[in-house]
Parts: C-alpha cells; structure tokens; sequence
C-alpha cells in the first residue's frame, strides 16, 4: 500500500513536472527524462490536466441547510452520512458542485412544509467560513380548513 502511495505521488510529481505546474517543490535528483516525456503529451491533455488541478485545488464549496426560524438566526447543517443535522458548519456534509448539492435538498425536502437551502462555503486553511447564503423564498399564509 506505501508502494502505491509513492508510485501515485510520484506520478503527480513527473505529471506537474511535465505540465510547468509549479505548485510543488521537486526534489533533488529527479530523472531527466521527464523531459523526453513531456513531448509525448497531446496540447488537450495538458489542458484538460491543467483544469483538473485547478478544480481540485478550488476551496470553493457548497452545504445544505435549514433555516429553522426563517430569519437566519437558527440554521441546521445536513449531515448526509449521519442522515440527520449538525447545528455546527463543521459537522455539515461538503458538496463540490452546486448542481449535486441542489439535487440533494430536492430530495431531502420531499414531504417538508420548507425547502432546504444552499450556502456557498470556503474551506481556506482548514476552516469552513459561509460566503453566500441562499434566501429562502416567502410563502403566502393560506388559511387551511
């Protein structure tokens, strides 16, 4: 298993290496014929290899939450491997893509008189900050009989 853990950073290494990503500190003493390998790499891959690590490295992310009072001062944080709420950002599930974390307050609100809602998160420095909130949207009072 350490074998495999080397081998892929390794890889990593020779791939940014290969690439002119300069994100990472290259050891003393690496081959030279990573050079010779570079020239093998289509102009599409590097692209596609450049967006990849670009994404990976974006701390942007997205959680779901309930809005229990509806004026923000009390929000609870969905925990999807717990199938339940955290009332700390800390223990909410992370979402990369906005798309994925709509998909599951739509299927967790099944049933639910309120929606879930999005919020936009940074996880700089290992710490979870909100940058956006998502509004809940007012519903009318209807009398029911």
């Amino acid at each position: 298993m350490e074998n495999e853990q080397v081998a892929t950073a390794d890889a990593v290494r020779a791939a940014r290496l290969r690439l002119g990503v300069r994100s990472i500190r290259m050891k003393k003493g690496m081959p030279q014929d990573i050079a010779e390998e570079a020239e093998e790499l289509s102009p599409e891959f590097r692209r596609e290899f450049k967006r990849r690590l670009a994404d990976a490295e974006n701390p942007v992310r997205y959680v779901v939450f309930s809005d229990i009072m509806g004026n923000g001062r009390w929000r609870l944080w969905l925990d999807v491997s717990g199938d339940g709420y955290g009332t700390s950002i800390d223990q909410a599930t992370l979402f990369k893509r906005e798309y994925v974390a709509r998909a599951v307050a739509k299927a967790y609100s099944e049933g639910r008189k309120s929606d879930l809602l999005i919020a936009k998160i940074t996880t700089k420095n290992d710490k979870r900050r909100v940058l956006k909130f998502e509004k809940p949207k007012h519903r009318t009072n209807v009398s029911r009989r």
